[in-house]
């Protein structure tokens, strides 16, 4: 609060800030965790280097690829309204910086590691113990973050640290980016749809799965809460030379845009995937790029999804191609 005050920012909302810690104090990383949802900041895991400094005095600063936030850090991530850490997020998202890791083990008193064998704990101890699981617990469901995060820190030694990969990043919806919601619903021509919506910085998306022809198709409807630029889209050729990472390429086939009465603006494109459907509709990692441009990469990786490891809703697709 007296950087806020300093740098008159008391009244900044939105604001990102990036971490790069390997923890410390559990108890400061959820009171500066609670400090940040109070000023409402977003949180990215990520650290710069000063890579030349000029006669002026001012300071060149590149990112690092090498950052984490573990330990009672992850604590105060957690504070953040948007959070970002997965290596999927777009680059527009987090001012183009390369996102590091979260980390997660017991917490502990640092004096026991000198010998853990060592009785000392007492009965007030296991109290005390208790009490902070219990505060944990409350502080991450307040955050909307799942209990499964705690648990994944209590199945790690505190001499170790267990870092969350993808899936576990979206399990415990700790990385907001990554929410998604899955279902399979249907047209009411009868086609089947696996449909994923899920909300991102920039903001809503709905992408649809479907067969046509015995070919693999997505209609992503997308909705911004600002006047978004189509003549630049356009411009650009944004969308027009998506594929997937380590994959087939995937052909823009339509695209629309509607200003809206409250100042937003709607978009829908429809595309199709060249490649054998039955190899498609195997995938559960759908990773869009298109490197033609910076600005065409981020918003192609922005339709990026993962599907559940338990919905297999996509494989019955094929049998509904009409």
């Amino acid at each position: 609060m007296a950087f806020l005050s300093r740098e008159e920012l008391q009244d900044a909302r939105g604001l990102r800030v990036h971490l790069n810690s390997p923890g410390g104090d559990l108890i400061g990383g959820l009171r500066l965790g609670m400090a940040f949802r109070l000023q409402q900041v977003n949180t990215a895991v990520s650290a710069a280097e000063v890579t030349d400094v000029y006669d002026s005095g001012i300071h060149l600063v590149g990112t690092s690829t090498q950052s984490e936030c573990s330990s009672a850090c992850v604590f105060a991530f957690a504070g953040g309204v948007n959070r970002y850490a997965s290596e999927n997020t777009p680059g527009s998202d987090v001012g183009f910086q390369s996102l590091g890791r979260l980390g997660v083990h017991q917490f502990y008193e640092p004096s026991t590691l000198t010998d853990p064998s060592a009785v000392t704990l007492s009965a007030d101890d296991r109290i005390a113990d208790q009490r902070i699981v219990a505060i944990l617990l409350g502080y991450l469901s307040e955050m909307g973050v799942s209990a499964e995060l705690l648990q994944l820190a209590a199945a790690t030694d505190p001499r170790d640290i267990h870092y969350l990969t993808e899936a576990e990043l979206r399990r415990v919806a700790i990385d907001t980016g990554s929410e998604q919601d899955v279902a399979l619903t249907g047209y009411k021509n009868g086609v089947a749809v696996t449909e994923i919506t899920f909300t991102r910085g920039e903001g809503d998306y709905r992408l649809e799965l479907f067969c046509s022809e015995a070919e693999l198709h997505m209609v992503a409807s997308l909705e911004w809460p600002g006047r978004y630029d189509v003549d630049a889209h356009q411009r650009w050729h944004l969308l027009e030379a998506v594929s997937l990472r380590e994959g087939a390429a995937v052909k823009l086939i339509s695209e629309s845009f509607e200003q809206r009465s409250d100042g937003g603006t709607s978009g829908r494109f429809r595309f199709r995937f060249v490649g054998p459907i039955e190899d498609l509709v195997h995938r559960d990692q759908f990773y869009f790029e298109d490197w033609s441009s910076r600005h065409a990469n981020d918003i192609a990786s922005s339709l990026s999804f993962i599907l559940p490891e338990d919905f297999d809703g996509i494989h019955v697709l094929p049998r509904t191609c009409m």
